[in-house]
């Protein structure tokens, strides 16, 4: 196989999905490829990779945390109101999550930021989101205050699974960070369980290959045996080098064939789910 390959198998005219209801949780390497997906619902079916005005990443290494939060809420309107987001200097008190609702298509994706063994820390209250909705959110940036801090287990039991809707999937991978909590296999256990015991689908996305291809992920096969779902992007290994923009963030179209892979299986028989697509 081959990066050429690669690209000549996906297909770029993949069906705008209805019904989705996916939760996202993970650091920057899951946060890059919710924001491609969220961008390729908002626009109809268009992937970064195909327009001219390319509003992808790139805009990260630009921009301040808080403007490229701003810069994304803004590309992203009316689906996403306003992301969950504050970051200084300290990253151990930095927030991001991200609630998108297509209502026309009945599409949802959530994004929740976790960095290594960092808690997850949101201001968000899950009954005001229930019961007002995503369009109701409001975000302070300079506000360091929040109302939950969990690990990744309580975040699957004490906000992921209360949603309502519930989501369907939950997307998850260990991240880029060396101290995290899948070096512990109590802690892996304790995610896939918490996932089944509210019926919600557990999707482990392995970590993308880096550039300098020196990284082995520990956990990628006894988490690939736990989830109900292993999605494996160790074909990211044929991604050439100029389509890095750092050791581990890609450049267009990276993320749109991780997406292209992600939504072939949610709509298999292997991933468990049939979602009705437009002709």
């Amino acid at each position: 196989s081959s990066y050429e390959d690669l690209i000549h198998a996906a297909d770029f005219n993949t069906p705008v999905p209805h019904d989705l209801n996916l939760v996202f949780m993970g650091d920057s390497l899951t946060r890059y490829q919710y924001l491609d997906l969220a961008f390729y619902l908002s626009r109809n079916g268009t992937w970064f990779n195909e327009v001219s005005d390319d509003p992808h990443i790139e805009a990260r290494y630009e921009l301040s945390w808080n403007s490229f939060y701003a810069y994304t809420d803004e590309i992203l309107r009316p689906y996403e109101q306003l992301c969950d987001c504050a970051r200084k200097d300290n990253v151990h008190q930095a927030r991001e999550n991200r609630y998108f609702y297509d209502e026309m298509h009945n599409n949802r994706l959530v994004y929740l930021q976790k960095l290594g063994k960092i808690s997850f820390r949101t201001s968000w209250n899950i009954s005001h989101i229930n019961k007002h909705g995503p369009q109701f959110l409001v975000n302070n940036p300079d506000n360091f205050k929040v109302a939950q801090i969990m690990n990744w287990t309580d975040s699957v039991e004490k906000f992921v699974c209360n949603l309502i809707p519930k989501p369907t999937h939950f997307i998850f991978n260990s991240g880029w960070w060396f101290d995290n909590d899948f070096n512990r296999l109590a802690a892996q256990e304790e995610i896939v369980r918490a996932l089944r015991e509210c019926n919600i689908i557990s999707v482990y996305k392995t970590t993308t290959i880096s550039k300098s291809r020196n990284r082995i992920e520990q956990s990628r096969e006894r988490m690939c045996q736990m989830a109900d779902i292993c999605l494996n992007v160790s074909w990211t290994r044929f991604v050439p080098q100029e389509f890095y923009l750092d050791e581990v963030h890609f450049a267009p179209p990276i993320y749109s064939l991780l997406n292209i892979h992600l939504l072939s299986m949610l709509t298999s028989e292997e991933g468990g789910l049939q979602i009705a697509t437009e002709s």
